[in-house]
């Protein structure tokens, strides 16, 4: 084996990044480093027959347009334009995986049509799960925020206000202004503590 492909097929081995080269004008896979394939459970010759009009048969029927509106982009684009995906794409089990893949031109023919496109694709399922975690948080927080300002803010604002309503009037024995005072400080603590959380909130 020459030493520079050995080279590459020992890289390919090691990496977790997919690399392959893709024929625009015949829709067919060229070739493959085999991390795709194996990420997704299929067979080299399964693989190689669902890569006919861009793997159509395992993407996401709702993500497939992104697929199509990529290929136009490169078709109308100049070498060195790099192209991002991101689309869920079948396992042979039947369950879907996110794929993320950049792409670019490897070789033009005739008019200056793309004959050859060269693309990287990785496996990003984990990083968008994450991504919904962090969204289902945050829409939690803004949840809580406001609870705390609509729901909490309303009555403790109102006891405040008979607070300062009854010392306004006065109270008539000392043990009354006692029960009052610790009332109020009690009420004064626990807005101190909605504000703190409107704060964490806001700032999250």
């Amino acid at each position: 084996m020459i030493p520079g492909v050995k080279f590459l097929h020992s890289l390919f081995e090691v990496a977790h990044v997919e690399f392959q080269a893709y024929d625009l004008e015949d829709h067919k896979l060229i070739f493959s480093s085999g991390v795709a394939r194996q990420l997704l459970g299929y067979s080299e010759d399964e693989y190689l027959k669902l890569s006919t009009r861009f793997f159509k048969e395992i993407i996401y029927p709702d993500d497939f347009p992104i697929v199509q509106d990529t290929i136009d982009k490169i078709r109308q684009s100049k070498n060195g334009d790099t192209f991002e995906m991101t689309l869920r794409v079948r396992r042979s089990d039947g369950n879907y995986i996110w794929l993320r893949s950049r792409q670019m031109i490897y070789e033009k023919c005739g008019d200056d049509d793309v004959c050859t496109i060269i693309r990287e694709v990785e496996d990003v399922t984990r990083l968008i799960e994450l991504q919904d975690e962090l969204k289902q948080k945050v829409a939690q927080l803004k949840e809580v925020s406001y609870k705390n300002s609509h729901l909490l803010r309303s009555p403790v604002a109102s006891i405040i206000g008979l607070v300062d309503l009854i010392e306004e009037h006065g109270i008539a024995s000392d043990h009354n202004k006692e029960i009052v005072h610790f009332l109020k400080e009690s009420i004064r603590r626990l807005d101190e503590v909605i504000h703190e959380i409107n704060d964490t909130a806001r700032s999250d």
